[in-house]
This record gives structure tokens, C-alpha cells and sequence, in this order.
């Protein structure tokens, strides 16, 4: 749970950080997406999609952009569901494995997908054509998300095999160690 709640602030701080704001586009430039899959690779799904939802969406907030945090929240939060399911597969491996890095492409592209199609959306409610919505948010997705989830990936990829087996072998292994078994509680004289 306070790895939870840590992954979540770090994902809001590593947003509002280094925000630059996009002039064509409604969004800005951020680093969040390191710490979204991070979260995935180090949670799992259902963490990595708290962890990535939550801390992304307070990034908006913070930032006054409270017309993306809904659907940073789904996005982001998918985004680190995906990276936590192909982590899970592996467990807490200390090397980045195929299925990691399918998990960080595959979550990539859902984020860029899913940012193309809210900002279509959003341009038209926006009130511009269809012609300037979809150019608009084709204009951020190549000039903008796809450097985010590329250098997300990037650093998750270095940072996420090295902190995992960190977390397995001196977080976990202490804590599994600091446990009472049965064995623990009864006299030496009993144990067989």
C-alpha cells in the first residue's frame, strides 16, 4: 500500500514538473508517463491503473487542466493496467523481459490512440470541424505524445528490472524474513 501511495504522488510530481504547454493543442509535454509504467511494472495491473490514473489526473488538476483529468484518468490508467498485466506475467525479475517491453509498446499505443481520439472529441465540442479536430490532435500525436511514451518507456524500461529486483530481494525478502511462522512460536523441544 506505500509503495502505492508513493508510485501515485511521484506519478503527479514527475506531470507537473516539466509541463510544457502544446500551442496547437489543448494538452502539454510531460514526463508522467515514466512513472504511469513504472507503477505498471512494479503494482501490476490493478496498481499500475490507480497509480497511472490518479497521479496523472492530479497532474491535470494541478496544472488547471480539468478538461483532460477524466480522460487522463482513463488513459494514463489504462496505460499502466496494460504494463502491469505483462509484468505480472514475469513476477519480480530482475531484467526487463519480451513481455515487459510488449507491455510497454502495447500500453504506448493505447495512450497515444486513446489521447488522438479525446482530442478529436474535444475539438468538436470545441465547436472546430471534424478536418481541424482530427489535424489538431494528429499535430500533438506526432509531435508530442509520441516523445512521452517513448521516453516513458525508455526509462521504465532501464529503471523498472533494477527496482523490482531491489524491491524482491531487500524489501520483500525482509519482510517475508520479519514474519513469525509456527515454527517460530513453539518451543525448540517440539520441532521435529
Amino acid at each position: 500500500m506505500a509503495l502505492l501511495v508513493v508510485l501515485t504522488a511521484l506519478t503527479t510530481a514527475a506531470t507537473i514538473i516539466i509541463a510544457i504547454p502544446f500551442p496547437t493543442s489543448t494538452g502539454f509535454l510531460n514526463f508522467g508517463d515514466a512513472l504511469v509504467m513504472l507503477s505498471g511494472l512494479l503494482l501490476g495491473p490493478l496498481g499500475g491503473f490507480f497509480a497511472g490514473g490518479v497521479g496523472s489526473a492530479m497532474g491535470d488538476i494541478t496544472l488547471g487542466y480539468f478538461h483532460f483529468a477524466p480522460i487522463t484518468f482513463v488513459v494514463k490508467g489504462c496505460e499502466g493496467m496494460i504494463v502491469g498485466f505483462a509484468s505480472r506475467r514475469v513476477g519480480m525479475v530482475n531484467r526487463l523481459t519480451r513481455t515487459d517491453i510488449a507491455g510497454l509498446v502495447t500500453a504506448s499505443v493505447v495512450m497515444m490512440f486513446g489521447y488522438f481520439i479525446a482530442e478529436i472529441f474535444l475539438f468538436i465540442i470545441l465547436e472546430y470541424s471534424l478536418l481541424v479536430a482530427v489535424g489538431a490532435a494528429f499535430a500533438e500525436l506526432i509531435t508530442l505524445n509520441w516523445i512521452q511514451v517513448t521516453a516513458g518507456s525508455i526509462i521504465a524500461a532501464l529503471a523498472g528490472p533494477v527496482i523490482r529486483g531491489f524491491l524482491r530481494d531487500y524489501i520483500y525478502e525482509a519482510e517475508s524474513a520479519d514474519s513469525l511462522t509456527e515454527d517460530d512460536i513453539r518451543p525448540s523441544s517440539e520441532i521435529v
